[in-house]
């Protein structure tokens, strides 16, 4: 479709309507990126960046630092908290590609992550800056473990889902409170831009909560996001695949997480 919204076609009786999708997948394409930095990075930035984020669907803007590149580590067997995380092939979902310089199975001790995150604001003004390392600081993290999934859909009543991949990453903090704190926070921003609907809800995990993409969207993939906390432990979920999306998939695979963390035995 060739449109310059520069120049409406003057024939045209009645001006053209736009396509929703369009603004609507650039602004989830920013979320997917911010909550991607909010995750490694951490801190209180999110709900600082809602404040200031453009939240007009035709013309989103994320302003985001880069984090630097870590090196990977040779595979090895899945020790602490990486030992909680849900291990490949369950429920069918395989290895899935890389989450950006991390791998698709990477763990971070709570140096390495408190280190990462404070590199991640290295673009930030130097007052607000030194703010959130110091909020970076009272966070106490101790270690993050994230893993990749991929799966190829399942059958259901209506026929098969399509593809989609999820990324789960566990965050540890020796501060329950700012565990609750990040999780509601980020549940927060998502809820604060109007742009996703309420996704489903997780049996057993009252704290859990996920977001979607509205139903009529025209675009041909879906997304989701979810936030949650067991413990001393945040949980946060990326799920991205071709429609119809495998929502109760992706619902289970989360399940699953959480209650390997909260079951005695389970979990480290």
């Amino acid at each position: 479709m060739n449109e310059d919204p520069q120049e409406p076609d003057p024939s045209a009786s009645e001006p053209t309507e736009k396509r929703p999708g369009r603004g609507r997948r650039a602004v989830v394409i920013g979320c997917g990126a911010l909550l991607a930095v909010t995750v490694v990075a951490g801190s209180g930035y999110t709900v600082m960046t809602v404040n200031g984020a453009d939240r007009d669907p035709g013309a989103p803007v994320w302003t985001l630092p880069e984090a630097a590149p870590v090196k990977k580590a040779p595979a090895a067997k899945a020790t602490g908290l990486a030992q909680a995380l849900v291990p490949f092939e369950s429920d069918g979902w395989s290895r899935g590609p890389d989450i950006g310089e991390f791998g698709s199975d990477a763990t971070l001790s709570g140096s390495e992550a408190t280190a990462l995150r404070k590199e991640s604001l290295a673009g930030l003004p130097r007052s607000e800056r030194k703010e959130l390392e110091k909020e970076i600081d009272r966070r106490r993290i101790t270690g993050i473990a994230m893993r990749n999934y991929a799966g190829t859909g399942t059958f259901t009543s209506d026929g098969t889902t399509g593809s989609a991949t999820v990324t789960i990453v566990l965050a540890r903090m020796e501060n329950r409170s700012a565990v609750r704190s990040m999780a509601d926070g980020q549940n927060e921003f998502f809820e604060a831009l109007d742009v996703f609907r309420e996704g489903p809800r997780i049996k057993g995990h009252k704290d859990a909560r996920c977001f979607r993409l509205p139903g009529e969207s025209d675009d041909d993939l879906d997304m989701m996001f979810c936030a949650a906390h067991e413990g001393d432990v945040l949980v946060t979920v990326t799920a991205d695949g071709v429609r119809p999306f495998d929502t109760k998939g992706v619902s289970a695979l989360l399940t699953e997480q959480l209650n390997r963390i909260a079951e005695p035995g389970r979990s480290v």
